[in-house]
């Protein structure tokens, strides 16, 4: 059965060159909407193909025959497309459809395996589909014609994104949730822990004020600043066991002391980034704490003053990581 609808896809492949070619230039001329139809199994890949060049920058949208033939076509435009899909290329209701769609003055692209079929004769331009049988012992169900009108409105969504130098960017802006947008669009900001959930005290402050800080904030870290609010450090608790080792009576230290004390080694991996403006890719905060090893940024508008925080499990937790 696979190897039967493979061949019908390598026959499409075979037929369609041409026409599609001149559907990609018909929907790009226009610069308006594409309206997607069809009834049944067909209905259900219309509804599909329209998901998929909505999502790849070609405006679409779904309409069944029946529900535009009472009202909704008031939503086309007089320039639209109306993409119509049947394998027959007989069904009655879409028939009637295209035809009050041509007068109102919209452009009509069939699909169907006749060109010679009421759908097809009316129409624009006919994308033909290989008059193959269903795949399967009775030859009955939609399976390999489905699978062609599939196979034929993802290559005209990919020939449309191609044509109009779709992006990455503008490909993530109409998938902000998928993994790619949120690599794409989410920033820092939108993340960053900010006003009292971000742990702060000053250099002078007591050991035993660090620690409440820490503990209250229950981040795993605090800013040290001095008088002026200006960054001195991050105090985390990878620091805190580091402290415990080099000194036995960290009691009596300020915080900015603990700070100077709880420094890496020289033999260990340089800490290069401690900052970022709010406006970084958190992809890109995902990178800076790989390199340096370190599990926190502190948000800077100007590199000196902290306005929030942003950490590696905060990241991870957005699906990055």
């Amino acid at each position: 059965m696979l190897k039967e609808q493979a061949q019908a896809v390598l026959a499409l492949a075979d037929a369609v060159g041409e026409p599609l070619r001149k559907a990609v230039s018909l929907i790009l001329s226009t610069r308006d909407q594409v309206v997607v139809s069809g009834i049944g199994k067909s209905g259900l890949i219309a509804r599909k193909i329209a998901a998929t060049l909505a999502s790849t920058g070609t405006p679409a949208i779904f309409m069944h025959p029946v529900e535009g033939l009472h009202g909704d076509l008031g939503a086309v435009s007089p320039n639209a497309v109306l993409l119509a899909l049947s394998k027959s290329g007989h069904t009655e209701e879409l028939v009637r459809f295209v035809g009050h769609f041509r007068r109102i003055g919209g452009h009509v692209i069939a699909v169907c395996e006749s060109g010679a079929a009421p759908l097809a004769e009316p129409a624009d331009i006919w994308l033909p589909i290989p008059a193959r049988p269903e795949a399967g012992p009775l030859a009955l169900a939609p399976t390999t014609s489905t699978l062609l009108m599939l196979a034929l409105g993802d290559a005209l969504a990919m020939a449309l994104l191609d044509a109009r130098g779709f992006s990455e960017k503008e490909f993530a802006r109409y998938h902000p949730d998928g993994s790619l947008g949120r690599r794409l669009l989410l920033r820092a900001a939108d993340l960053m822990h900010t006003g009292h959930q971000m742990p702060c005290v000053p250099r002078a402050a007591s050991f035993n004020d660090l620690l409440l800080e820490m503990t209250g904030k229950r981040l795993g870290m605090t800013c040290i600043v001095d008088e002026k609010g200006a960054l001195i450090g991050v105090f985390t608790d990878g620091d805190l066991r580091r402290l415990l080792t080099r000194c036995e009576t960290p009691g009596k230290l300020t915080a900015g002391e603990a700070w100077r004390l709880s420094r890496r080694d020289p033999s260990e991996t340089p800490v290069r980034f401690s900052t970022v403006q709010p406006s970084t890719l958190a992809v890109d905060c995902l990178e800076m704490m790989r390199e340096s090893e370190i599990t926190v940024l502190v948000l800077s508008e100007d590199g000196t003053i902290p306005i929030g925080i942003i950490r590696l499990q905060d990241l991870v937790r957005a699906g990055l990581g």
